[in-house]
Formats: C-alpha cells, structure tokens, sequence
C-alpha cells in the first residue's frame, strides 16, 4: 500500500531543506518504497531546478517529484516553516503538521499562532525539540522528531564529477554555506589572519555557498588582505555536495562552522560524514554532533582567536581528528530517521 506525503516550503533555494528532502527521499527509497514524496515550493527563489536536476541524478523520479499545487489527496501534509500553506490545507481538508527547521527566531514567531488542527510540530534534533518547548511550552505535547541525518550508509551512485579542486599544495581550510551574519564567515576570516599571520604560506580558505545583502565577502576578504589566499566558489549542485567535502578531505583540509545559530548542523554532519575533520562554534546543535569530543572539535562562539588555534590544533593532530570523525559519523545514518518516521506515522494512525 502506497503512503503519499506532500513536503511544502515557501521557496525552493540552494539550501539546507532542499539537501534535507533529497536524503530523505533516498531513505525512502532504499528503506521505506512504499512512500512517495510530492514537493511544493510556493515560490522559486533559483534553486528549483538545481533541486529537480538532483533528484533525476540520484535516481529518485520515482521516489519525489515536484508539484505545483496542493491537489492531490495526500495522508499526510508536511508544511516546513510555511504557515503561509494553512489555510490552502483547510480549504482541501488535508491532514498536515508544522515541521519547524529555521533558526532564525523571528522566523519562527507563527508556532505561537498555530491552529488546533495542527497535529504536531515536527523538528530536527532533539536540541531544537527543547528550544521550541522552551519558547512555546504550549507546544510541548505536539513536538515530535524527524531528525537530520546524512545517508553516507546508503549505497547510491551519482554520474561521477571528479576531484574538481586543483592539487593545491597550501592545506585548505573550508566554509559551506551561506554568507550572512548568521552563518558569520567574517570571523572565520578574522581567525584565518590570525593563523596566516602565525604560520603564513601554509593555508588556504574556501568560501562556498549563496551570497546575501548581509555581507559584502569581498569587500571583507580585501579589508585584511587575504585576496591571494581565499578562494570564494560560487553555489555548488547539490549532488556535488559529497564531491567538495570529500576533495577537502583528500587535500587534508579542515571544515569550520563559526555559525551563531542552528537547527541541526547539517553541513558539519555531512562534513563529518565525509570523513572531514571540523571546527564548531560551541553553540548546543554543534556540540551535540561531536558529542564527548567537543574540545576537539569546538571552540568558543565569537572567539576568533581560539577558532585560529583550534584549527591550528586540528592541523597538528590531523590523524587524530580523522579516527574521531569516523567514529562519529555513526549517529548520522539513515537509520535513526527511518524509526523516527515509522513511530511518527504509527502515532498518527497512518500505515507505511
């Protein structure tokens, strides 16, 4: 018997939400095929059809596929920080939840105006489970968990894309993600001074993700004089996610994450999950992916001088760092998302 979910989200961008569809449709796929997914974008800010291109590259046609309205009869409606769908679910009478993965506070106001007939609030990690019963206790009777993970247990193939970073000699130092004040890569450019100024000639940086308003990167990369040593890559397609973390791991880099806020951490999951060491702001989602390795791997959020030295550290025990990362990469599979999506359909009445 067929079970058919509808993921919704107010725009289809190079973000994390879209990777978190994609992994879970591979789960599907691999584990669960009776599920089909339909995904609805109200809006397309310029990643759809990087998003449909993925999903033909995975092998997924038959697993997701991108709709363009809510009229289909679904079982069960996911509405991923898109209150702007509940009312079009009250008008088709479509069962949904609010699965809540922004961590932008003011994003995430309207979970104090949720309707009753909301039948859960879904979130990512149980971090961000006892953040939101922590803001809206309300809710804490609804809030369930789907979490995050990255299918690196999956045995999929993509077409094969090459080691597309040049054999550089200088070791590189790597941000994915995007460049706004919440991700903050101006204080990872004030800790890459830092080192450079300490070890010169033995690092480089790469910037990769989606530019904002926020900050002007170039302008920052040439107020302290780091033009010949950063490179700044435009957004990458999502199936070649695994590609760039993985060219990093091969040239003996380092990814950092200076990030102020988060719902999971997915880019450092998956950085982990390609057997690439990391260095994480302390903030809670970070910390709770490396776990009892924490002062290994994380420093003190807005500390860009001991963010230099743990990358300082990291690069001097560098085989270390690796057997850590292996280790831990072990609580990113599949697996924990697909019993968290069987307990959660169970609970709802709905049969997979």
């Amino acid at each position: 018997m067929q079970t058919r979910v509808c993921f919704v989200y107010p725009w289809a961008t190079f973000g994390g939400v879209e990777r978190v569809f994609i992994n879970r449709a591979l789960a599907f796929k691999y584990y669960l095929p009776q599920v089909h997914v339909d995904l609805y974008f109200l809006h397309d800010a310029g990643g759809l059809h990087c998003l449909i291109a993925a999903l033909a590259e995975y092998d997924l046609n038959e697993t997701a596929s991108v709709v363009y309205s809510l009229d289909a009869e679904y079982d069960l409606v996911f509405l991923i920080d898109c209150p702007q769908a509940i009312e079009l679910c009250t008008q088709k009478k479509q069962r949904y939840v609010m699965e809540c993965h922004t961590p932008y506070a003011d994003n995430r106001r309207y979970l104090a105006h949720l309707p009753t007939a909301c039948e859960r609030v879904i979130t990512p990690s149980s971090v961000f489970s006892r953040l939101i019963g922590s803001e809206y206790s309300e809710l804490k009777n609804k809030i369930r968990e789907l979490r995050n993970f990255v299918p690196w247990d999956i045995n999929y193939t993509t077409a094969p894309l090459g080691n597309f970073l040049p054999p550089w000699t200088r070791k590189p130092i790597l941000f994915f993600g995007r460049l706004d004040n919440l991700k903050d890569p101006v204080s990872l450019l004030d800790a890459f001074k830092l080192l450079n100024n300490r070890r010169p000639n033995e690092f480089m940086l790469i910037l990769c993700g989606p530019k904002t308003p926020d900050i002007d990167i170039n302008t920052e990369i040439k107020n302290r004089v780091l033009e010949g040593m950063t490179v700044v890559l435009p957004p990458i397609p999502f199936a070649s996610a695994n590609d760039l973390l993985s060219s990093v791991a091969h040239l003996g880099g380092v990814f950092v994450s200076p990030s102020k806020g988060e719902s999971f951490g997915l880019s450092a999951a998956e950085a982990i999950s390609a057997l690439l060491p990391v260095v994480l702001s302390d903030i809670e989602p970070h910390l709770e992916l490396v776990k009892e390795d924490h002062a290994i791997f994380s420093y003190p959020l807005g500390n860009t001088k001991q963010l230099s030295l743990c990358i300082e550290s990291i690069f001097e025990n560098y085989s270390n760092a690796c057997q850590r990362v292996n280790l831990l990469r072990g609580a990113f599979s599949a697996n924990a998302f697909v019993e968290d999506w069987k307990h959660l359909c169970s609970e709802l009445g709905i049969v997979i």
